[in-house]
């Protein structure tokens, strides 16, 4: 699994990190992630009945706090003086709740604790990998560059806890191999959905486009203005309506 999702991971990359405005894209949306993390480990860490997990959990929320900050930052970095939508994004609050990261029930009450946990095992194992491929084919900026280096530090740790806690729940014969099954199967749906959201957007653009072009643009050409144009029509005297309201 690892090598295949490498493997696709690397075209995608190269083409995302050079396309225009994409950098501040990507980094804009990590920024988001983690912020949505931050919320998911602070209600884990107040929702977990196990004292140990608790500190764990709340380091890692203050990790995942520290990494919005740092990818904001770099969004700024790379647009400055100007707003634009992706610094819109990491600015915008009520992001969060639009989105439904926040609302209704927290992913911990939604999960359950084993499947939270390998659902943070997952999530974390695939940055590494994501983060390693940037790095790897020096995509990012040099301070970007850097910054990911730091990063990647705390998400070893948090992929060495929870592939810690997922083997003790296996000791205990909780069927984590399934519940990590099910969250990579789960992940795989939303990153469909979001693909053939933003594929459908695009299409939909490109063929406006096209018919604008094929269509609008050559009858405006042909079009030809009325002989004759504005007509002007005199105004009626007084004299004028009342003759109206009799007729009337």
């Amino acid at each position: 699994m690892g090598q295949l999702r490498r493997a696709l991971l690397t075209p995608v990359s190269e083409i995302a990190w050079r396309l225009p405005g994409w950098p501040r894209r990507l980094l804009a949306e990590f920024s988001l992630a983690e912020r949505g993390s931050m919320v998911d480990m602070l209600a884990a860490a107040q929702a977990t009945p196990r004292r140990e997990m608790r500190r764990k959990y709340f380091l890692h929320a203050l990790d995942e706090g520290r990494h919005a900050t740092i990818f904001a930052d770099r969004v700024r970095a790379l647009s400055p003086g100007r707003a634009d939508r992706a610094e819109a994004v990491i600015e915008d609050a009520g992001l969060l709740q639009d989105h439904g990261i926040v609302g209704g029930q927290t992913l911990f009450e939604r999960l359950g604790e084993l499947d939270f946990l390998a659902f943070v095992y997952v999530a974390e194992a695939d940055a590494v990998e994501q983060f390693g491929v940037y790095l790897d084919r020096n995509l990012p900026d040099a301070e970007t560059s850097a910054s990911l280096r730091a990063i990647l530090k705390d998400e070893a740790f948090h992929v060495s806890y929870s592939r810690a806690e997922c083997e003790r729940y296996r000791k205990d014969g909780k069927p984590v191999d399934q519940a990590i099954r099910a969250v990579r199967w789960r992940r795989f749906k939303e990153g469909w959905m979001r693909f053939t959201r933003d594929f459908g957007e695009w299409t939909s653009g490109f063929w406006l486009l096209v018919l604008y072009f094929v269509a609008v643009g050559p009858f405006r050409v042909l079009a030809r203005v009325e002989t004759g144009g504005w007509k002007v029509v005199a105004r009626p005297g007084a004299a004028g309506l009342a003759a109206a309201r009799l007729e009337g």
